[in-house]
């Protein structure tokens, strides 16, 4: 990993020597500026925390592999012989079929993990300099001071989790005092000791309650309903759109994700419980609103989504090359170039539901009679109302897999209320069932359908699956086995 973590992404000129009217959300990676140049100012760090969201929003990481592309055909999302798709397509189907050393699959997988590292040495170096910034270097003094150090520490922990998701076996899996990965956490860092699954979640958890703190007297005063929207179009921009930065109430539940990971159901229900308790900030649309919404352009149905990353036009791009060359019109025929599921998939996934739910019904369309193609990335047309929030965002935390957390997390000890978070979700998704039948035997079965359902294109049910030792059903059945999900590492590091 020597090499990984030398190399630090630097941002363009035209970054840094910007006016007050630089757009920070559209901020691209460069090789250009030297490091010590780039923390002279305060626009030098705003570009660089920019460069690291939009680093994260490219295909290797969270555009395409760690969201709806590879993490998704390894969790069996799709039946990718369905799929002809030619950009990194072939990879998503060795993927499916567990063919980990497949030259295809091996190319894509190497990227992400250098790619992802590269990010994380991005944090690290960010994290240093504005642990130790003068605060009148920035607009907004200290307070944005402690804004960019909480979300670098923030970032480089999300990052890394993901990564050890993917490179190591679960809790369940016992992997006990085996190593795998490293959790780095300063810069630079030429060699780095491979720690244990244990090891990695405590620094993970650590990381985020540091960046908690930093971030919750930052986001106290954020109108979290306007979360999505610039306002303003100078220095206060970059204090503004807090739902595409990893804010207070995202570390919130990225640390009720990880204490559930780690087998902490009751620290996990804890940070839950403090965003249920504020559920006015992100309170999904329902009944005839929430029809109306998805069907004038809100697929995503964003309005719980409490983290996202801005990628404005290479999602409906890449949605575009991938599921929509071959149309002719909405609701073509046409079999090749398209990520979805078999009729028979659909019937098993939602059952009754299946002429109800809005997760099917308007996040996906149906092709070649009675096969369902995703819609959840696809371009809506600037006409309608939510499509040009809709196309740009890129979901990453939403409210829905708080209340799944909650509710997993509770419902030996009260499974009445664990019933209600998950009624919830269900009616915020056009769906209304009566869970009076469900058991604690039960339970946990329809509330895994359900989140198959919610997380389809967004990354994690591979890693729900996993959690839980759970088959993986999609077009075959896959074993919730070590040898089935967890990846190697790339040949360079297995060496090392």
């Amino acid at each position: 990993m020597k090499k990984i973590y030398r190399t630090i992404v630097l941002l363009s000129a035209t970054a840094v020597l910007g006016t007050s009217c630089s757009d920070w959300l559209n901020v691209y990676p460069s090789d250009q500026i030297k490091e010590e140049f780039l923390f002279e100012t305060g626009n030098g760090y705003r570009a660089a925390l920019n460069g690291v969201y939009r680093k994260m929003a490219s295909w290797s990481i969270y555009g395409s592999n760690l969201k709806w592309g590879l993490i998704d055909a390894w969790g069996q999302v799709y039946d990718m012989q369905l799929s002809t798709i030619q950009h990194g397509g072939q990879a998503m189907v060795k993927i499916e079929g567990l063919d980990f050393k497949h030259y295809e699959l091996v190319s894509a997988t190497d990227q992400m993990w250098n790619d992802s590292w590269n990010v994380v040495a991005n944090c690290n170096e960010l994290a240093q300099q504005a642990e130790q910034a003068d605060s009148t270097l920035f607009y907004g003094g200290e307070l944005e001071r402690k804004m960019i150090l909480g979300e670098a520490i923030g970032l480089r922990a999300y990052l890394q989790f993901d990564l050890l998701r993917v490179y190591a076996p679960s809790l369940a899996m016992n992997p006990e005092k085996r190593t795998f990965i490293p959790y780095v956490n300063e810069y630079p860092s030429y060699v780095n000791n491979r720690q244990t699954v244990s090891y990695c979640l405590e620094q993970v958890i650590k990381d985020l309650k540091r960046a908690q703190d930093l971030l919750t007297e930052v986001d106290k005063d954020v109108r979290w309903d306007w979360r999505f929207n610039e306002e303003t179009n100078d220095e206060k921009k970059f204090l503004s759109a807090r739902g595409y930065r990893l804010n207070y109430y995202a570390i919130t539940a990225q640390l009720a994700r990880v204490y559930l990971y780690a087998n902490m159901p009751d620290e996990a229900y804890e940070q839950a419980a403090i965003l249920i308790e504020q559920n006015s900030n992100f309170e999904a649309l329902v009944g005839n609103a929430g029809l109306k919404a998805i069907k004038n352009g809100n697929v995503k149905m964003f309005d719980d989504i409490i983290f996202a990353l801005y990628s404005p036009t290479d999602q409906v791009e890449w949605d575009r090359l991938i599921n929509h060359t071959s149309d002719t019109a909405e609701g073509s025929s046409e079999k090749d170039k398209f990520l979805g599921i078999t009729a028979e998939i659909a019937e098993r996934r939602y059952g009754d539901d299946l002429e109800t739910d809005w997760r099917i019904c308007y996040q996906m369309e149906k092709k070649n009679i009675d096969d369902y193609c995703t819609m959840k990335y696809y371009q809506q047309p600037e006409s309608f109302a939510y499509s040009e929030d809709n196309n740009q965002i890129v979901p990453m935390l939403r409210m829905s897999e708080v209340y799944y957390i909650a509710a997993e997390a509770i419902y030996q000890q009260d499974l009445e209320t664990a019933k209600k978070y998950l009624s919830h979700v269900k009616k915020t998704r056009g769906v209304i069932t009566d869970l009076e039948n469900v058991t604690k035997d039960n339970f946990m079965n329809v509330l895994v359908n359900d989140a198959q359902r919610e997380f389809l294109g967004e990354g994690q049910t591979f890693f729900m699956f996993k959690r839980l030792m759970r088959t993986m059903k999609g077009r075959e059945e896959v074993q919730a086995t070590e040898e089935n999900m967890v990846l190697p590492l790339p040949t360079s590091e297995s060496e090392f």
